[in-house]
């Protein structure tokens, strides 16, 4: 009756947490947890969550789910390579402390892998796998509407009204609203990007594939999720995320890749003649062809819908200019500045890194010169009140955590990847919808780590535990 209870009550705080996902920066939570950007309420309930799950989990007689082995060694390798930071010979920086870097560095991480551990426990029956299907679809429902006016007021009307500017200053630490980029209850536009591409995508894109659907159809072939992957692409579009379009268009043709092998597989089995195998050999460049000539379609659309990539095609651009100085003609060259510095930091300290949250202390010395040419690298070094990031979860890892780190983190993911392949090539509807969703999340982190380097946003975390529950790996091993 005591075990009905707790799971009972565990299960409700779940459903809160799932629901609060879109909010990435609440200010009050903010003022909790003494982070100014990423500060989810969703991790304020997971605090609460951790205590009841890890109090009945160490009553019973429970194991370590086998997907979360790799990621408790990952946790304390960088547990290990931040201690090992203070016997390094980490440059001098006023106002920041290592001490307090590394205690930050190893709270965020712990709050991230608290997510997907929290994930893997708490689903443990189909019924609570759909009910939090369901009740992400209801989160999305706010989120949809939010974003619907933004667009409205901010792109067509081209004004907000005084009472969206002051509902944006409650939900967000930033308070603001873009006059032609889409930011939902996000940071920034691209968080927004990261949340749709990391978490309602593919679980959009895999009910319409596979056509299972956790709620009635709205007509009589289309289900809710069909509507939900429609406007979530529109979203996404008027987000003006780069790495958000470029993760979308890298998912749409991996989902075109693998329905031309199936098409190519059919043809053969149906057709044996010689003729139409001789045919067939050609398909997969005809293919190739018109995914270069989707591309380029696409590179020009964007081209001439989004400003800072208006110069693509102009020959000038490229004449006699290096990587960075292209890069900046297209507002990216700070990153690429960032990626590199991180680089070097990594070639410096191969094996453990320097340690979590450490990177930053490198930057001034580790910069290439091309940085003191922009405003922002050097408004960083000499008059930011925060240190500077790599802004790419797989040079952060290699730079902080080392190879060992890096590894660990990837064999974690590759696990991920052929549990998600078994789960397909299951008869099981379930399992083929999860194995559809664990491939489309991987891909999607995969590009979206380009864009994002923190360790405490839930969505990857707990994207990747649905698909590695519990319950789905019973079921498939029963």
């Amino acid at each position: 009756m005591e075990k009905n209870k707790i799971l009972h009550v565990s299960h409700v705080f779940w459903f809160v947490l799932v629901f609060l996902l879109p909010f990435t920066s609440l200010p009050l939570a903010s003022k909790l947890l003494g982070s100014e950007m990423v500060a989810a309420p969703s991790i304020l309930i997971l605090f609460i969550l951790l205590f009841i799950i890890v109090f009945s989990w160490l009553k019973g007689t429970n194991k370590f789910p086998t997907l979360l082995q790799p990621v408790l060694v990952f946790g304390f390798l960088a547990i290990f390579s931040s201690l090992l930071a203070f016997w390094l010979p980490i440059p001098i920086q006023k106002d920041f402390s290592i001490f307090q870097n590394i205690i930050e560095g190893i709270g965020t991480l712990l709050i991230g892998i608290s997510f997907y551990f929290i994930t893997v426990q708490i689903i443990q029956s189909e019924k609570i796998l759909n009910k939090t299907l369901q009740v992400i679809a209801y989160s999305f429902i706010p989120l949809m509407i939010w974003c619907l006016l933004q667009f409205v007021f901010g792109q067509i009307v081209h004004d907000y009204p005084t009472w969206m500017t002051t509902i944006q200053k409650y939900i967000t630490t930033s308070g603001t609203l873009y006059r032609d980029r889409l930011t939902g209850f996000a940071f920034e536009p691209s968080w927004l990007a990261h949340q749709l591409n990391m978490f309602y995508i593919p679980i959009w894109i895999s009910a319409t594939i596979t056509r299972r659907s956790v709620f009635n159809p709205v007509l009589k072939k289309i289900n809710l999720e069909d509507f939900f992957l429609v406007i979530s692409i529109f979203v996404l579009i008027f987000s003006k995320s780069r790495v958000g379009w470029i993760t979308f268009i890298v998912v749409i043709s991996y989902l075109f890749i693998t329905l031309n092998q199936r098409i190519i597989r059919k043809i053969q089995e149906k057709y044996k003649t010689n003729n139409i195998r001789f045919l067939l050999k050609f398909l997969p460049v005809i293919f190739v062809f018109l995914y270069i000539l989707l591309l380029v379609l696409g590179l020009f659309f964007f081209s001439k819908f989004d400003s800072r990539m208006e110069s693509l095609f102009e020959v000038e651009t490229y004449q006699n200019r290096n990587l960075f100085s292209i890069a900046n003609e297209f507002v990216f060259a700070e990153r690429i500045l960032y990626w590199q510095t991180g680089w070097q930091v990594f070639n410096d300290y191969p094996i453990f890194g320097v340690g979590l949250e450490n990177v930053g202390f490198f930057f001034k010395g580790y910069m290439p010169s091309f940085a003191w040419a922009l405003d922002e690298p050097r408004h960083l070094i000499y008059q930011a009140t925060y240190q500077g990031n790599v802004k790419n979860i797989w040079i952060r890892l290699l730079s902080e955590t080392g190879i060992i780190g890096f590894l660990c983190f990837g064999t974690w993911l590759i696990l991920i990847l052929l549990k998600s392949h078994q789960f397909q090539r299951n008869e099981s509807l379930l399992h083929n919808y999860w194995g559809l969703v664990g491939k489309i999340a991987l891909l999607s982190l995969l590009i979206e780590g380009f864009s994002i380097d923190s360790f405490a946003l839930p969505y990857y975390w707990i994207i990747l535990g649905l698909v590695s529950n519990k319950f789905l790996e019973s079921s498939i091993e029963s």
